[in-house]
């Protein structure tokens, strides 16, 4: 996982100057403008597999005095970003022989697939402080500046962190992340205990433990925040927000469905039916799960699974 995010973040890195660049020949730059990439998702948190999408959000700041770029067809501030961003979001997903590099998921931006495809620092920072929803706070835990000059990605890093320790309702955010799990249950089934992301104790309800708990406690204890699910858990542990046995079953059961999903992710493109699988993919998952056979890789995972659903069940309740 973070491996593969930070292949994608060298990825970023390597073609944000080369895309800003094709866009100067046209409009010329923003002087003492700046452009900035927020990682979210399991980019954010540094667990991608080799078929992870980039859900990216995109912030500028711009001089109050500047009303265009300088170039032969200048563009306002807004008209420019937009199509920065949306260039970018190109030159990531187009098809080439040598395949796509990867997918982008654009909808965690402020106002969602309504909003502009960049938005700017004060927009971004005004959006979180008044208009967003819990969901959108869940989502910013994982939130994490990849790109971009020093400067913004500090103002933004600190935006970010400001929004999280802000102080909230902390019933109103267990009844929201439970009410919004069993909204994404209608919609995507529990009934199969080898779909990792959304079978009962699997990756999201571990998710929405960490989330929610970093949510509640932050603004008394900001040393829990932490973009990976494993990491956080183990500081709202240290913090005294999760009982030492509640978080060892939580980093288990995320460790072990993190590693089994990594393989899934190569070797198939849809939900995995164990029953159809071949010896090699098991033989391969039991290896990847540390277990002496896929027997006892079942065993565990599934135990695994119905602790973690009851941890959840008590945090959530």
């Amino acid at each position: 996982g973070p491996a593969l995010a930070a292949i994608a973040e060298c990825v970023i890195a390597g073609l944000l100057p080369r895309v800003t660049a094709e866009l100067a020949l046209t409009a010329g730059r923003i002087p003492d403008a700046a452009f900035s990439v927020i990682a979210m998702g399991k980019l954010g948190g540094r667990e991608m597999t080799a078929s992870s999408d980039l859900d990216l959000v995109f912030v500028y700041e711009v001089p109050d005095e500047v009303e265009a770029s300088d170039g032969p067809k200048p563009l306002s501030p807004t008209l420019y970003f937009a199509r920065l961003a949306q260039r970018f979001i190109s030159a990531l997903t187009t098809p080439t022989a040598a395949g796509t590099l990867y997918e982008v998921d654009m909808r965690l931006r402020p106002t969602g697939n309504k909003g502009p495809a960049a938005v700017s620092l004060k927009s971004f920072v005004d959006y979180h402080a008044s208009e967003s929803w819990t969901w959108e706070h869940l989502a910013l835990t994982r939130g994490r500046v990849v790109a971009g000059p020093a400067k913004l990605r500090t103002r933004l890093n600190d935006a970010i962190r400001r929004r999280l320790t802000a102080p909230k309702d902390g019933i109103k955010v267990i009844t929201d992340a439970r009410d919004m799990r069993a909204r994404m249950a209608e919609t995507f089934p529990d009934s199969n205990p080898w779909d990792l992301k959304y079978a009962r104790g699997g990756l999201v309800d571990i998710e929405f433990v960490a989330q929610a708990l970093q949510l509640v406690h932050a603004e008394k204890a900001p040393q829990v925040l932490d973009t990976n699910t494993i990491a956080a858990l183990a500081k709202l542990r240290e913090a005294g927000f999760l009982t030492a046995a509640d978080a060892t079953t939580l980093i288990d059961a995320a460790g072990l469905q993190h590693a089994l999903t990594q393989v899934l992710r190569v070797a198939l493109d849809e939900t995995p039916k164990m029953d159809e699988a071949t010896p090699g993919l098991k033989a391969l998952l039991a290896q990847a799960g540390g277990a002496a056979d896929f027997a006892a890789l079942e065993a565990r995972l599934f135990g695994l699974q119905q602790a973690a659903r009851a941890v959840f069940e008590k945090v959530m309740n």
